[in-house]
């Protein structure tokens, strides 16, 4: 380890620091949580234990890696809120694993959920065997030799022939084939007759006569002849093997003597029986996930979607005269109804008693119909009887209808997929077994079976040579270890098919704790919602074992607990109290077990050290044998088998019992579902029931399950508990409320006429922040208080309706003392402990522990009460059996002394005669039961039965699973003591040690060789290596994909589909990996479009911040619009109605919007407007009707908007246009439009966005309303470009807003008119955005005026910050801006701190320079202050100077010393100089690479022999390389100085004489953008380097100015040109009206032949882009394939050998070579094609060869063996050997190009512009070779330093040709080769633009003012 990495490690801070903590009811306190520790966090139910783990420590940790996803990402995400805390230090990222159940899809099982079915696939491809499911025989992958013996073994001494099948094309006569047969040298072939049999022919005697064959479809060609005897074997391989290849790999094999078949093979898996052929095993075949192995029915789902006839009749005890059928209820569909009755009456069939109680075959006739009905039988209505089924099938003929497809889906369920049964993978996957076992059924087996299955497994693979595991090895492996895992946590019932929607709470909890463990995740923050529940008391060690193994690894544990073994065993315990609600939120301890039991004021710690203990009851409620109860016979369920189980009832029943052993089917499916089924009641699932006794009548049967509350803020205890409507009762009674005419429903939030119009009685507003979390910002009208002024008028005991919803419950009882109603529903929750609570809080506000108990008192108000005074309750009369109570762990969430009122109460329940079953493992629960009945013995399979019943006592002394945990706490009463106060399960506390390395094994992604290294954690780690030897593989594809995905698994699976996921990696394990953040390499620098505040996402945050505040102005007379009434609209409207326009329409409809640019498909608004009652729609600005919708695109955006009415035909309660108009605001939320049919928008109303005076409105205010790259947002006449170009000109009829249309109407005629650079635009005059959008402004306080976007952007990072700051906002204001300012401020100040602070916001992008655009990025990405993660980037030094890359180092150490792991793929020598670890890759590049060469400190590299990098770093390269400059010919009386470096030692021969052609290039008077007006004199022949810190103006002079002026120069053909004729020829256009002119004249350009630039532009990214065709050498190929005779005899043209056209390409895979499977939901997987084999062509054109190749084999030629193959044709061959020349020798000429990496796509780049330089064929010939300017800007981007020495010999040799290369370029190996170097600077931007040097490289050395010398200097000093 390095000294700066030790530094850091010593130095590494040890707590979560955590300031200032308002969260919710938390008081402010100060926090430090210990990393790498256990830590529980516990106190009463709503003290606000949630609040500060999940709300402001989950949340903060979450929220920082969310951020460094991009924008258009983070709005698809669960963003949580930013929590209310001063500040929050040394957070690492944080995964929540909470008690809830969110899946909703069926992909989501077990097994997918803990990655096990990803191991499986990959293990079981490996081991399972292929068996013919027709004949049950083995099927294996034939080769020469396994046909060998098969054939010896049923043919041995027999004679065979040996043979494979010639099919004839459909366009070639055998008359062609034939004769190619004989020149391949066959003799004979074997024909078929019309009847199949077959006869031997000679070739020399078929071929003159082919057409006899004419009717033949296929021949046989005999390959050899020969007796299957042992001295023929090898005879018999070369003949099977050359059978094989010429056959397209089938091979056939006829016997002698009677041409019978003797065996037909095939390489691969063919049957020999039956002669199918299977697809060989893959990972892919055997994923349901993956387009190739699910089920294409079901696409690997398992389930279909059919109609349900169960819901069609949900309820049997009605008649079908009382609405039995449901589907028949309404009158669209009675006539069905009536026609069953006429059916009924005929067959005699009652309809006035209950469906239940008819026969079966009655019932059968109803549903099923006619026996035989159908038009195939000729049975059909009205003669014969259709049935329910019917109706339904008819419908399914009629779902073009929208209003169908809404009835049937009302009927539709999920049932098993009858091609697959609900195993999901398609038929041929289910071939596959191992020991007998298909992969779905080990699957069904529960997870203790298959881990033993698995763990008895002898056959494992050997060890392969290198002495690494198979694959298939670490994948069981893999397995193993995750099944232990799930068994360890007590889920060994689970099987891994198991859907994860069917789990509970606590379930979920569980496998998502173990999936974590399995994702090797280290450095990360776990938060977990109380693990324990659900688990028995036996395992919670074995929780703690693996909550122990997260935090061993690295990790933070966060745990909320409650159970005592849990907080026994922690390192560290918090308790937030002292009391629920408003009166907690504080923190009462903190501290180690022990301190806890001695604290005075921790309420945990006195239950804990026996000084408050919660006793079972001194007497219990006798179950003598005679006692009444409720008898089950028979039940069969799950895991549950011929049970008979018998419940007392009128008492307190409990079941306990091991997680997994049936308590909850017994509950649910048995006892809650068989008492429902008996009922008649439809049920989802019940078990199967012999026999149900009851001993006396049941009441009510009440489900208490752990199902969520509501989720709307509009439900509160109040309403809850069903006393709300009382209470507005009482308001509405009081003398005020009468006088003013209120009801009841006046004091309703939630309706009616009393609520505030603005917020709809919510007493807030939802501001929408898209990628931020969402704002809520008090009502402006109501301040929060939910009704209008007259209500809150209304005063009831001094308190109006407001006020009273603010009381909490406990001080609101006194209240109703003279209203029992209310009083008793109130007391309910106070008796459970929730007296705390508002009587208005929202629902969806509360902690889980609180939802558990208040969904309780929903069901328990009715049966109880406060008043303790028996003589006042009600007991139910005896005999009648009370209600049944199930509840499934009521004590979720509750702290001990909260289980105390909960134990109360359901006391109480029984003892006024109810009867409550409680699932439980609390053993405060079990103690106090009447009645207990454990379920087991074991989990799964093992359980099922009632292993004991009795009394506590009783069952305390039976050897069940819980007896011992039961008999201590009855001994613990029985002492009056607690636990003894040892830590349980706790260690020594031990100091924060985190894994130290991450350890890759076995990593094959793409070329990468089974490479197995680690990589050390918080330390700098650079990965190089020899451009495409595996670096970014290694460092993107394997370690920043996986680390991101495997924390993005905590995510909801609808936020991952937005994240871009790379595929899974080709690896066998990967452990230690922390969370990843992903600084890819960016060459390019954006669109036309792009500008600075794009790309470093401020724009994103201004255009929400400009929505959601800004104040829209009148784009004309600039006065801010203000509120309008509805009157002053209606009035608005009628002025309209009477214009010339409105009186000409014959329609005009009046829309309000609904949708707004929002994704999805749309059907539920769709589905609203229809039974609104609305006919009409606009989607997307088309109208429809509504029955005519069908589901949109869900991946693009769309607009929808209601026609509420037709202003020319009002009818109804809409009846005039002032109601009309009024409805629609209403819809539209105070906007909507007046359209015309011809979808003209006549007006928008708005009453806040109208125009008081001209009238006009506008519309509501979007973010993309702000964008220059959307539609809605960009001036119309320039596309948001801010110029306008010459191809804007052309016109587009497709197009409404047709920008050449308006360019006229501004004058411009003709492109000619245009600089192709374009010109600013004459609407928006350069700000992009369109008029409406450019009125919008932010108004500040003072003096300032208020600003639109574009003026704001025009502000440098200073300067905008500043008027940030003075914003001038109310409370509204002040919420929205909280998190968009900050956001703003991080980004603008890093920008400032890398030495971009002179830019301007609105700078495009592509003026920027490459450092510049580097630097912004870097500034965009490392702003996030977050650590533990490991930062992936890819060269950061590229574009830098080397100044800046100093400020680079600097910063990436002090992230590594927050303690990051940063992982740099790079070449940079300096950055590698400081890291603290290398890997280097080689040892040369593409398949040639993939090695790890070494790995070590940078001294330890620079030792190893073996490693390129190594030598070039002790070494460096020689300067200059070729052993001297070129020295600079003196001209006009300038005498250059000539460095003194070296001699000039080349001859006059080898370089251009300054006789010859003019010395000099110059150009005077530079004057563009910051260039400061000097003279440029470049030496022609040289190379010429270009050097000066980003922004300098250095690629502004060559690229923008030097380049237009050379090449303008050459078209005129002149020596000289002024700046003047340039500009007025070429419409150059400078950055403003009045800028100077771009230089004043320009000298000895003329005897150039073109100028060729080489830029970072990319090249094509699509996969038919290939080396051949970017180079342009394919267009030459095709040309001579096509020129080749048997193209001629053919008709083939050059396009015929294209892949992309029709006619040569292979037509199933349309010449891509492969096969794109889609599958809704999932990723797309390619298949190679099974036609072509990745050849892309037809298989006619395999037969057109040249030099023995095809053109799909030239294809696959590496350019090195394509400078031999092309060896007769000079540009062919130079083409090809320039490829060599710069490294790329190793691609084929038909690789895809998205395959290539950063550092090759540039080289090719280069090499295509070089081949432009070649000499043509008549420069060759007169011998004059051209003299180019080449222009090239950082041609080093992605090499590495043995790539630099090429490149620099290349751009040596093209100078030795006599060309002239200008080079800019940082690097300083490079800068180090120039004859001649300019430098301009000394800073960027406004600091840069001037000349600062020009001349030999020595005399740069000398000057003082340049910031290159002194690291050239240090560089020149090394070599």
């Amino acid at each position: 380890m390095s000294s700066a990495a030790a530094q850091s490690s010593s130095s590494q801070p040890e707590c979560i620091r955590l300031r200032g903590v308002r969260q919710h009811n938390l008081k402010g306190f100060d926090l430090d949580l210990p990393l790498g520790r256990f830590i529980v966090v516990t106190g009463l139910s709503g003290a606000g234990k949630s609040s500060l783990v999940f709300d402001t420590l989950h949340a903060e940790g979450q929220r920082r890696y969310v951020e460094t996803f991009s924008a258009y990402t983070r709005q698809f995400l669960d963003l949580l809120d930013k929590p209310q805390v001063d500040s929050i230090e040394n957070i690492r990222p944080s995964i929540a694993i909470a008690q809830t159940n969110t899946v909703k899809t069926s992909r989501s099982t077990v097994g997918t959920m803990t990655e096990l079915t990803d191991f499986a696939k990959v293990w079981f491809s490996h081991v399972a065997r292929c068996f013919d499911p027709a004949t049950g025989e083995a099927v294996e992958d034939d080769n020469p030799r396994t046909i060998w013996e098969k054939t010896r073994a049923a043919h041995a001494g027999a004679a065979v022939i040996v043979a494979f099948r010639v099919a004839r094309p459909a366009n070639t006569p055998w008359a062609d084939i034939l004769p190619q047969l004989q020149r391949q040298s066959y003799v004979r072939v074997l024909v078929p007759d019309a009847a199949g049999a077959l006869a031997v022919h000679r070739l020399d005697e078929l071929a003159p006569d082919a057409a006899s064959l004419a009717s033949a479809g296929e021949l046989f060609v005999a390959q050899d002849r020969l007796a299957i005897a042992a001295e023929n074997q090898a005879r018999f391989l070369e003949a099977v093997e050359t059978a094989l290849h010429f056959g397209q790999g089938q091979v056939r094999l006829f016997r002698a003597d009677t041409l019978a078949p003797a065996g037909h093979y095939s390489r691969g898996l063919h049957s020999p029986s039956t002669g199918r052929t299977f697809r060989a095993a893959s990972p892919a075949l055997f994923s349901f996930n993956s387009p190739l192995g699910a089920c294409p029915h079901c696409r690997g789902f398992g389930r279909v979607i059919e109609v349900d006839y169960r819901l069609a009749i949900p309820d049997a005890n009605r008649s079908i005269d009382d609405g039995a059928i449901k589907c028949w209820e309404g009158e669209v569909y009675r006539s069905s109804l009536d026609d069953l009755r006429q059916f009924t009456k005929k067959k005699g069939i009652r309809t006035d008693v209950p469906f239940a109680s008819l026969t079966p075959e009655q019932q059968a006739f109803v549903i099923d119909g006619e026996p035989g009905y159908g038009e195939e039988n000729g049975k059909e209505w009205p003669k014969y009887w259709y049935g329910v089924k019917g109706f339904f099938r008819w419908l399914e003929k009629n779902t073009y209808k929208m209003h169908v497809r809404v009835f049937l889906s009302r009927y539709r369920s999920y049932n098993p997929c009858p091609i697959c049964h609900g195993l999901r993978l398609q038929p041929e996957a289910l071939c596959w077994r191992w020991q007998g076992h298909t992969l779905p059924e080990l699957y069904s087996l529960p997870v203790r079976e298959l881990l033993d299955l698995l763990a008895a497994d002898p056959a494992r693979p050997a060890p392969t040579a290198d002495g690494a595991r198979h694959s298939a090895d670490l994948a069981r492996d893999g397995m193993l270890t995750r099944l232990r895992y799930l068994n360890q946590v007590g889920l060994g019932y689970l099987s891994l098919d198991r859907a994860s929607r069917t789990l509970s709470g606590g379930e979920v909890e569980r496998v998502n704790l173990t999936a974590c463990l399995g994702t090797s995740l280290v450095d990360t923050l776990f938060v977990l919602d109380e693990p324990s529940v659900g688990l028995h008391p036996r395992d919670i060690d074995r929780l703690i074992a693996i909550i122990r193994t997260l935090t061993d690894a690295g990790n933070t544990v966060v745990v909320v607990e409650h159970d005592e073994a849990m907080i026994r065993a922690a390192d560290h315990v918090l308790e937030i109290g002292p009391e629920p609600g408003a009166r907690g939120g504080q923190l009462v301890f903190q501290g180690s077990v022990p301190e806890l039991l001695r604290s005075e004021a921790s309420l945990t710690g006195a239950y804990l050290s026996g000084r408050r203990r919660l006793t079972a009851p001194a007497a219990r409620r006798p179950v003598p044998k005679n006692h009444p109860a409720l008898h089950f016979h028979g039940v069969s369920k799950h895991n549950l088998r011929d049970l008979s189980v018998r419940l007392p009832l009128q008492r307190f029943v409990a079941l306990s019992g091991v997680s997994g052993s049936g308590k909850s089917t017994l509950l649910d499916h048995v006892i809650y579902q068989g008492l429902l089924a008996q009922r008649h009641h439809l049920v989802e699932d019940a078990a199967q029931i012999a026999r149900i006794k009851c001993d006396q009548p049941l009441g009510d049967i009440v489900l208490v399950d752990q199902s969520p509350l509501s989720r709307t803020p509009r439900s509160n205890p109040a309403l809850y508990a069903e006393a709300w409507d009382r209470i507005r009762e009482l308001f509405a009674a009081t003398p005020a409320a009468q006088a003013a005419g209120f009801s009841a429903a006046s004091f309703s939030f939630n309706g009616g006429d009393g609520r505030c119009d603005h917020c709809q009685g919510l007493g807030y507003e939802r501001v929408e922040m898209q990628f931020l979390s969402d704002v809520f910002v008090p009502c402006p009208i109501c301040e929060g208080r939910r009704f209008k002024p007259e209500i809150l008028a209304i005063r009831w005991h001094d308190r109006s309706v407001a006020d009273l919803l603010q009381t909490s419950i406990d001080d609101a009882l006194p209240l109703f003392t003279s209203e029992p109603g209310v009083r008793e529903k109130l007391g309910a929750l106070a008796e459970v402990g929730l007296g705390y609570l508002t009587l208005g809080q929202p629902l969806n506000t509360l902690s889980g522990g609180e939802a558990q108990r208040l969904k309780l008192v929903r069901y328990l108000a009715g049966f109880t009460t406060v008043s303790d005074d028996e003589e006042n309750a009600s007991p139910t009369a005896s005999g009648t059996g009370g209600a049944l109570l199930l509840l499934d762990e009521p004590t979720t969430g509750l702290h001990r002394h909260d289980v105390v009122r909960l134990l109360a109460v359901l006391q109480k329940l029984v003892d006024r005669g109810h009867s409550v079953v409680v699932i439980e493992h609390n053993l405060d629960v079990l103690k106090s039961a009447d009645w207990v009945l454990e379920v087991g013995p074991e989990a799964g399979a093992d359980g099922g039965r009632i292993v004991a019943e009795g009394t506590p006592e009783a069952l305390a002394r039976t050897a069940t699973a819980t007896a011992p945990f039961l008999r201590a706490a009855l001994a613990e009463d029985a002492r009056g003591t607690s636990v003894p106060t040892e830590l349980l399960a706790a260690e020594a506390p031990a100091p924060y040690a985190a894994t130290e390395t991450l350890s890759i094994v076995g990593a094959r992604e793409n070329n990468l060789k089974n490479l197995t290294l680690t990589l050390p954690h918080r330390q700098l780690t650079v990965v190089t290596g020899v451009s495409g030897s595996g670096k970014s593989t290694l460092a993107f594809d394997i370690v920043f994909a996986e680390g991101q995905r495997r924390f993005m698994e905590s995510m909801s699976p609808y936020a991952r589909q937005f994240v871009e996921q790379l595929p899974r990696p080709d690896l066998d394990r990967l452990t230690g990996i922390p969370p990843t953040v992903a600084i890819e390499q960016r060459v390019t620098r954006g669109s036309r479009k792009s500008t600075v505040a794009t790309i470093t996402e401020v724009a994103q945050y201004l255009r929400l911040l400009y929505a959601r505040l800004g104040v829209q102005h009148h784009p004309d007379t600039d006065r801010p619009v203000t509120p309008l009434s509805p009157a002053q609209l209606q009035k608005l409207l009628a002025r309209l109605l009477i214009t010339p326009k409105a009186k000409k329409a014959k329609h005009l409809y009046l829309c309000a919007p609904l949708i707004r640019g929002r994704k999805g498909h749309h059907q539920p608004i769709a589905t609203w407007i229809g039974k609104q009652g609305y006919s009409l729609m606009r989607v997307d600005g088309r109208l429809l009707a509504v029955e005519a919708f069908e589901k949109l695109d869900r991946y693009k955006e769309h607009s929808i908007e209601v026609v509420v009415a037709d202003l020319r035909a009002l009818s109804g309660e809409l009846g005039t246009p002032a109601a009309a108009l009024t409805r629609a605001l209403a819809l539209g939320k105070g906007a909507c439009f007046l359209l015309t049919p011809a979808g003209e928008v006549l007006s928008w109303f708005s009453t806040t966005r109208t125009d008081s005076e001209t009238g006009e409105s506008f519309p509501e205010l979007d973010p993309k309303d702000f964008s220059h790259n959307s539609p809605r947002g960009w001036c119309p006449t320039c596309r948001g470009h801010g110029r306008v170009f010459p191809w804007m000109l052309e016109p587009d009829e497709d197009d409404e807003n047709d920008p050449s249309a308006r360019l006229r109407a501004f004058g411009i005629e003709s492109g000619d008119e245009l600089s192709e650079s374009g010109t600013p635009c004459p609407d928006c005059g350069g700000t992009r955005l369109n008029r409406i959008v450019r009125a919008v402004k932010l108004h500040f306080t003072g003096k300032q005026p208020p600003l639109s976007l574009p003026a704001l952007l025009a502000a440098t990072p200073a300067e905008l910050l500043a008027h940030l700051r003075r914003l001038d906002l109310d409370e509204r204001g002040r919420r929205i801006t909280q998190d968009i300012v900050p956001q703003i401020e991080e980004r603008l100040k890093f920008l400032d701190h890398v030495g971009l602070g002179y830019l301007a916001l609105e700078r495009p992008t592509d003026t920027l320079s490459g450092g510049e655009a580097q630097r912004i990025r870097l500034a965009a990405q490392l702003g996030t202050n977050l650590a533990g993660v490991l930062y992936v980037l890819d060269e950061p030094s590229i574009g830098l100077h080397a100044r800046d890359n100093r400020r680079l180092i600097a910063t990436l150490l002090s992230l590594r010393d927050k303690g990051n792991t940063l992982l740099v793929v790079e070449h940079d020598d300096e950055l590698m100089e400081h890291a603290d670890h290398i890997i280097d890759l080689g040892p040369a590049a593409g398949r040639h690479g993939g090695e790890l060469l070494a790995a070590g400190t940078p001294a330890e590299i620079k030792r190893c022999a073996r490693s390129l990098t190594g030598v070039f770093l002790a070494r460096g390269i020689a300067h200059p390389l070729l052993g001297a400059y070129r020295p600079v010919s003196p001209t006009k009386g300038k005498t250059p100085k000539i460095t003194t470096r070296a001699k000039a030692t080349s001859s006059s021969a080898s370089h251009p004489s300054p006789f010859t052609l003019p010395s000099w290039l110059e150009l005077t008077g530079a004057r563009l953008r910051n260039l400061q007006g000097f003279d440029l004199r470049l030496p022609l022949g040289r190379l010429i380097m270009v050097a000066g810190p980003s922004g300098a103006g250095k690629s502004t002079l060559f690229r923008d100015l030097l380049h237009p002026a050379v090449s303008y120069a050459l078209e005129q053909k002149s020596a000289r040109v002024t700046g003047k004729a340039f500009v007025r020829d070429t419409g150059f256009a400078a950055e403003s009206a009045d800028a100077p002119l771009p230089f004043a004249e320009l000298r000895g350009a003329h005897t150039f032949r073109s100028v060729i630039e080489v830029d970072q532009s990319p090249i094509g990214k699509t996969p038919r882009s290939t080396p051949a065709t970017y180079l342009g050498i394919f267009d030459l190929i095709r040309q001579f394939f096509a020129s080749l005779p048997e193209s001629k005899l053919r008709g083939y043209t050059a396009s015929r050998f294209s892949f992309n056209t029709a006619g040569g390409r292979c037509p199933t895979c349309d010449g891509a070579g492969r096969i794109r499977l889609e599958m809704a939901f999932m990723p797309d997987t390619y298949l190679p094609c099974d036609d072509c084999h990745g050849s892309r062509y037809s298989a006619e054109l395999g037969d057109v060869v040249w030099k023995g190749k095809s053109i799909g084999e030239v294809l696959q030629l590496t350019f090195e063996e394509a400078v031999a193959f092309f060896d007769f044709h000079s540009q062919l061959r130079e083409t090809c050997q320039l490829m060599v020349d710069c490294g790329l020798g190793y691609l084929t000429l038909g690789q895809s190009s998205p395959t290539l990496s950063g550092g090759e796509a540039q080289r090719l780049k280069l090499v295509t512009e070089l081949a432009r330089g070649l000499p043509s064929y008549t420069e060759r010939k007169r011998g004059e070779p051209p003299r180019n300017l080449y222009l090239l800007e950082e041609p080093t981007i992605g090499l590495h330093l043995s790539d630099c020495e090429r490149l620099i010999r290349v751009l040596h040799a093209l100078v030795e040709q006599g060309h002239t290369v200008v080079v800019i370029e940082h690097h300083l190996d490079l800068l180090a080769e120039a004859d001649w170097i300019v430098e301009l600077g000394p800073d960027g931007g406004p600091g840069g633009g001037e000349l600062l040097y020009q001349g030999p490289l020595a005399g740069l050395l000398r000057v003082k003012r340049s910031p290159t010398a002194p690291f050239l200097a240090e560089k020149l000093g090394k070599a």
